[in-house]
């Protein structure tokens, strides 16, 4: 199913992608090249992960703006999907606290305090959740997993279509 909606005919007959066919189409951009590969995976896990939303559409248009494969840039964005989604924003909230230097135990022995002495309900205490500095952490910790994942599949790209050409040869 993926395979048919990415092959390079099938973009002209999209009336959203039509205007950018010439940029799209270009063979380069389809082919297995060491430095395509590398730039496609890379920006396909980069926003993958960065971004909840439309974030296949944008790998596309980046990795065809700077010439890496649009295949892989589309396969890239798969890091996160359904099943691991919960797990990598978890990991990236947590990571970002922990740049952040969030204490833990201060904050949670003020909010149990703050609880017990005003009675408040479970919903009372989840309207006054702060999403500003959860929101920060979040993003810290999302911008710190795709730098370092896409930087690590920008080498493992790279070498792996290296290693099979040399292997062919």
């Amino acid at each position: 199913m993926m395979l048919k909606m990415l092959r390079p005919m099938r973009l002209l007959r999209s009336r959203w992608l039509r205007p950018h066919a010439g940029l799209l189409l270009r063979r380069s951009l389809w082919q297995a090249t060491p430095r395509g590969v590398a730039i496609g995976l890379a920006c396909g896990v980069f926003f993958g992960i960065l971004i909840p939303f439309g974030q296949m559409l944008v790998a596309i248009l980046v990795a065809a703006l700077l010439r890496g494969n649009l295949f892989l840039a589309a396969v890239g964005t798969f890091v996160t999907n359904p099943l691991t989604a919960p797990f990598v924003y978890l990991g990236a909230h947590r990571l970002g606290r922990w740049m952040l230097d969030w204490s833990p135990r201060a904050e949670i022995e003020a909010t149990v305090a703050a609880a017990t002495r005003a009675s408040e309900s479970v919903w009372s205490q989840m309207t006054n959740f702060d999403f500003g500095a959860a929101t920060l952490h979040l993003a810290t910790g999302l911008m710190a997993c795709a730098v370092v994942c896409g930087v690590l599949a920008y080498a493992i790209g790279f070498f792996a279509i290296q290693w099979r050409q040399r292997r062919r040869a």
